[in-house]
């Protein structure tokens, strides 16, 4: 047998014997590697209740009836509730959106905020009819409405 032709079939015998070691090592890797990633890993219940408190805060309702020159007293009600996200850039933006848009139709604005050191949306919807008076229906945390609900009390009814 010549040296050439023996090492001709020592390179087909290796790359034969390659595919099935190559195939058997995958799949125990791949095995391997499906089993740590999904762990065994036990959650107590308080760790799981934590982390949906965190994650899904509970969100209430209400609709507010005014005129327009009472909404930066009901924003800055907004603000004194909420640790951040509703700063003054974003409140001046949305009453010059809401002062500018025609009557008659929906807008809506959504801002994320941070109160009691947890986060949540706060989604403003509000129509505005031609004698500025404003319907605005707020969507946010708990404590966020119940300041609200409050201080619609304070605040004059737009005029039906």
């Amino acid at each position: 047998m010549e040296p050439l032709q023996a090492l001709s079939r020592f390179f087909y015998l290796c790359g034969f014997l390659l595919i099935p070691v190559t195939l058997a090592l995958a799949m125990i890797f791949k095995h391997r590697w499906s089993r740590s990633y999904d762990g065994n890993v036990e959650y107590s219940p308080e760790e799981v209740l934590a982390e949906m408190d965190r994650e899904f805060t509970p969100l209430r309702r209400t609709t507010i009836r005014t005129q327009t020159e009472y909404l930066p007293f009901l924003f800055e009600c907004i603000r004194e509730n909420i640790d951040s996200g509703f700063e003054d850039p974003q409140m001046r933006s949305l009453l010059d959106r809401i002062e500018r848009h025609r009557p008659n139709e929906e807008r809506n604005a959504r801002f994320t905020v941070v109160a009691g050191r947890q986060r949540s949306n706060l989604h403003l919807r509000w129509v505005r009819d031609s004698c500025d008076r404003i319907l605005l229906r707020i969507q946010g945390a708990p404590p966020v409405i119940r300041a609200l609900r409050d201080h619609k009390k304070r605040i004059p009814r737009a005029t039906a």
